[in-house]
């Protein structure tokens, strides 16, 4: 599966991208370090395996829809965008990770609900 990702600046509308939803903990690790320290030799490969389609303009206008070439040209995006889809990219990441802290929180309920109907004495309320 994918997650797409819409720009909503006004100036910048039309831009989007699709982000793979299957990360492992290494990559997440990997991309999270290289991505604080900026570091571009890690962060673009990682993404080019991540990135399932793009549509983005480079400031001239001229739009990219190659994974490869958005990397190549990454410089030539606006900075504004260039930061939108390093900040989205993270969000997303955030938000996939919350989602396996809230099915093993729903796991740890139903134990504990489970484990507190055993223990209840007939007739308790």
């Amino acid at each position: 599966m994918q997650i797409r990702i819409e720009c909503t600046v006004p100036e910048l509308a039309g831009n989007w991208v699709d982000l793979s939803d299957v990360w492992t903990r290494r990559e997440t690790t990997d991309f999270y370090t290289a991505a604080i320290a900026g570091n571009d030799e890690v962060t673009f490969p990682l993404l080019q395996n991540k990135l399932t389609a793009v549509h983005l303009h480079l400031a001239d206008g001229t739009p990219v829809t190659d994974v490869a070439l958005l990397f190549e040209r990454f410089d030539d995006l606006d900075v504004r965008l260039a930061r939108w889809l390093a900040t989205n990219i993270m969000d997303a990441l955030q938000r996939m990770l919350a989602l396996g802290e809230a099915q093993r929180r729903l796991l740890f309920d139903g134990v504990e609900i489970a484990a507190r109907k055993k223990t209840q004495t007939p007739g308790a309320t």
